[in-house]
Formats: C-alpha cells, sequence, structure tokens
C-alpha cells in the first residue's frame, strides 16, 4: 500500500492534479491544522517497483529523486498546500537538491521518508529528507532541498509569499524541527577534485 507515494511532484515538472483522486495518494491537504512536534514528518512510503530498477539490479539514481519529490509533496499537503490553494495563492518550484546516495535499495523493498523543514521564511521552504528501506535503521539516501513559493503572474511566474495555512504551518514546522540538530551534511554541497 502507498501512503502519499506517488504524489504528482512539483519540482519535476509534474502538476499537482486536480481535486479528483489520485490512486496512489493524497492530493488533498490536510483537513484539520497540522499537530506540530519536534518529530521528524512521516508522511510518505511505497514499495519499490520493478520500473524503478536499472540494469545492475538495484534503484536507478534517477528514481531517487522521484522518491524525494513524491515526499517533498506529501509534506506540502501536510503544510495545507493543495489544488485549491495553488489555484487560488500558488505553487513551489524545488530550484536545488543535493542527493547523497549512502546504500543499494532493491526492488520490494518498502521504503520511507523521514522530513524535517530546517528552515522557512515567507518565500522559501528548506526541506531535509532522510530515505529509509524496509525496517533498516539507517538511511539509505538524503536529500536536502530548496522550495520557493511562486504565483503565476501576467509576465510569467515570480517569486511570492506563502498565504495561509501553508505560511503559518511551514513557519511553526520549522520552528519545531529546530530543536533537532542539523544533520552534518546540511549545506556541504559536492566537494571539488581541484
Amino acid at each position: 500500500m502507498t501512503v502519499g507515494g506517488d504524489c504528482p511532484h512539483l519540482g519535476f515538472g509534474r502538476r499537482l492534479r486536480s481535486s479528483r483522486a489520485h490512486p496512489n495518494g493524497p492530493t488533498e491537504p490536510r483537513r484539520s491544522p497540522m499537530a506540530v512536534s519536534a518529530e521528524p514528518l512521516r508522511v510518505w512510503r511505497t514499495v519499490v517497483p520493478v520500473e524503478w530498477i536499472d540494469y545492475n539490479g538495484h534503484l536507478t539514481e534517477g528514481y531517487y529523486g522521484v522518491a524525494f519529490g513524491d515526499a517533498s509533496d506529501a509534506v506540502l499537503l501536510e503544510l495545507g498546500f493543495g489544488p485549491d490553494y495553488r489555484d487560488a495563492h500558488g505553487t513551489f518550484y524545488t530550484v536545488e537538491t543535493r542527493i547523497r546516495y549512502l546504500r543499494e535499495v532493491k526492488e520490494g523493498a518498502e521504503v520511507h521518508t523521514a522530513s524535517l523543514i530546517l528552515g522557512a521564511d515567507a518565500r522559501r521552504l528548506h526541506v531535509h529528507h532522510e530515505l529509509f528501506a524496509d525496517s533498516d535503521a539507517d538511511p539509505v539516501a538524503t536529500q536536502e532541498c530548496m522550495m520557493l513559493h511562486v504565483a503565476q503572474r501576467a509576465d510569467g511566474p515570480g517569486v511570492a509569499p506563502m498565504a495561509e495555512p501553508v505560511a503559518s504551518a511551514a513557519l511553526a514546522a520549522a520552528e519545531a524541527h529546530a530543536v533537532i540538530p542539523f544533520p552534518d551534511h546540511v549545506g556541504k554541497g559536492v566537494r571539488t577534485l581541484r
């Protein structure tokens, strides 16, 4: 069973569908305010399908991005984002990511994410995901991403402040998660060979 899996990811060019039900996960935001706690958000999981497996017999690198993109969508839904919000106020673009591939994942593995809102302001969300496989306590991959809130204007899309309820939920989640130490790799980027 997929919970929050295969949500159409905004940062990869797919659009959140209309209010009709998505067969593999939610497309509607939470109906009640998100419970704010100092725990990571655990709102996305799926089983790795054969289509995600490469010629080496493990999860191919591009599908880590799909998994993290779907996890980002699930986090946005948890914050109150959905089709009605998008139509009225804007959307989110993922503008920067860094994925660390730590261990192999095989077909049929049950994968899930633990997500932190590392920071938020009026226009940005800084999110960190850890991807876990089966019951293993250590992550198989991590992703750090920056998302911008964007509104459509007559002259094209532009960065704009978030609206309610997403703005308050994002700030509250960032404040709640601030007590959790940043993972050591956050903000480090790819090292140069020179």
